[in-house]
């Protein structure tokens, strides 16, 4: 059956809050507007729509959208009535995230691990980006296909490589990576404040994004530039107009990278820059050692590669020029697109169906999701209950408050008159006081004493 529309569920599309992300540009957008695919988005504005399923011939569900377990059982149960294929997409090995990841320390993915897992079960078809994650999944879904991270060169631009101009200019080590890295960012801070003591004038530190720790930030020779966007697109446009001499892209050895691709390669490469890169699969699959890039797997050796590379143009020129080719012969998203056209249409092949493979396993995964999916419900109904009651009694206890402020107020206002009574009363008591003590009293005594005496007379006479 041709492809022509295909439903995508994905929080990494244009609509959501951070744009185009990543994963979603690279992954899926990408590959599928270079094969002239018509894309329906499933999600807009973080609302998911089961019920598009029926617009497409194909559906693919990517990461942690099964997390939304209602959400996600209404575009199976459609997608399985009207007989459509379902593609599960991971680029990453999130059930192994290692016990320092900045994601599993915010429990980012924690709540939607078993969901994916059942996703990953209950697949038509998975597709991952590198063997390595083929290999860790296959137990858990036999049918597996990787299309790998390439190099988008609708987006990216190869900048020639450059000798430098001027032998005294200092030389721009650079790091680019999210929050998620800091692991490894702090892994090759040693060797960087090593290097800054040993060039304290010729070398400079900048890093995009994540920032560094507030001990190499007081450093001179260091300079943080924050994330300029979300968006891989807009970030892409960004970076192309940044400048290094040599790039960095440490890994620390845990099980978790170990299924990561080489895009660093491809970005840094773009830029002409000569990069630095763990010894890891990941990047020996891609890079030819002194030949197109330079590969470290300790500390010694990542300090002897950066010194290699601080120390001679030339080096840094042939790795750059040489990146390029390699990327221009391998890994062109213009050259590879294809090979998602071929993926979805294997995820129509009888022959690769998982719908029955595994059944029972899927079962039981799904009947510990629906269960936890409905204890949530109750706990997030009881939440919801007691935010109602607090609610309520915040309201109450604001109405009360007021009532206090008002009553306070009154009684701030009879204060307010009194004292100004009292005032009265004392302003009188020495305009008396002072009559009293007045010569114009004390002459007028006698007089006042005859008055008294006429008065009484006068009255004896009425009488």
């Amino acid at each position: 059956m041709k492809v022509k529309n295909v439903v995508v569920y994905s929080f990494s599309w244009p609509a959501e809050p951070n744009g185009l992300e990543a994963m979603g540009h690279l992954r899926l957008a990408a590959p599928l507007r270079h094969l002239g695919l018509n894309i329906i988005y499933g999600v807009e504005k973080g609302q998911i729509f089961p019920e598009r399923v029926s617009q497409g011939e194909i559906v693919i569900v990517q990461r942690h959208i099964p997390g939304y377990f209602d959400q996600y059982k209404q575009i199976v149960d459609i997608a399985r009535r009207e007989g459509k294929p379902i593609v599960y997409e991971l680029d990453d090995m999130l059930f192994a995230l290692q016990e320092n990841h900045p994601s599993r320390l915010e429990m980012a993915f924690t709540p939607f691990l078993l969901p994916m897992l059942q996703a990953v079960m209950q697949a038509d078809l998975v597709t991952v980006s590198t063997p390595a994650l083929k290999k860790a999944l296959e137990e858990y879904n036999p049918n597996i296909e990787i299309f790998p991270n390439y190099f988008d060169d609708s987006l990216w631009r190869l900048r020639e490589p450059a000798r430098k101009k001027m032998p005294d200019e200092p030389i721009i080590i650079g790091y680019m990576g999210t929050n998620s890295h800091q692991p490894d960012l702090d892994y090759i801070s040693p060797v960087i404040k090593d290097l800054i003591k040993r060039y304290p004038q010729k070398i400079r530190f900048h890093v995009w994004g994540i920032k560094p720790s507030l001990e190499m930030l007081a450093l001179p020779q260091v300079k943080w530039i924050p994330p300029h966007s979300f968006c891989y697109p807009d970030f892409a446009e960004f970076f192309q107009t940044q400048a290094a001499d040599i790039f960095l892209a440490p890994l620390v050895d845990n099980f978790f990278n170990r299924f990561k691709s080489p895009l660093k390669f491809f970005e840094y490469s773009a830029l002409g820059v000569p990069g630095v890169y763990s010894r890891l699969d990941l990047y020996e699959d891609a890079i030819t050692h002194e030949q197109d890039g330079l590969l470290a797997s300790s500390l010694d050796e990542w300090r002897e590669c950066l010194v290699r590379l601080i120390e001679n143009d030339n080096l840094r020129f042939e790795l750059a020029t040489r990146a390029q080719a390699t990327i221009k012969n391998n890994w062109l998203l213009s050259n590879n697109a294809f090979r998602w056209n071929e993926i979805l249409q294997s995820a129509f092949d009888g022959k690769k169906t998982n719908r029955e493979q595994g059944a029972n396993s899927v079962d039981v995964v799904e009947s510990i999701n629906s269960q936890l999916f409905e204890a949530f419900q109750a706990l997030a109904a009881r939440a919801s209950e007691r935010d109602q009651a607090i609610s309520t009694l915040t309201a109450q206890l604001s109405q009360t408050r007021a009532e206090l402020e008002h009553t306070r107020a009154e009684l701030e206002h009879t204060r307010a008159e009194l004292e100004h009574t009292r005032a009265e009363l004392e302003h009188i008591r020495a305009e008396v006081l002072t009559y009293v003590l007045s010569k114009s009293w004390q002459v007028t005594r006698p007089l006042r004493k005859i008055n008294k005496m006429f008065k009484k007379f006068r009255g004896g006479m009425n009488a």
